[in-house]
């Protein structure tokens, strides 16, 4: 499982259990892993949905074992 994307889905299923400091660290290190440009903050809400929906079609891993996951620890 990609560590990047289980946190991104863990922030949008638990908001606020991530400081802010941690969301920018992810973000950062996911893009730069993934070698995708730095979006402005008025596209971050549609690119998270975006990036999300295309690292499942391209990687063909299944987004609720992601969610099963999470919810396993929780």
């Amino acid at each position: 499982m990609n560590k990047h994307i289980l946190f991104v889905i863990d922030h949008q299923l638990n908001p606020g259990k991530y400081t802010q400091e941690q969301l920018e660290d992810n973000s950062k290190a996911a893009w730069a892993a993934y070698r995708t440009a730095a979006l402005t903050a008025a596209d971050a809400a549609y690119a998270t949905t975006y990036w999300l929906n295309e690292y499942f079609i391209e990687s063909g891993e299944n987004k609720q074992d992601y969610i099963d996951k999470l919810e396993a620890q929780s």
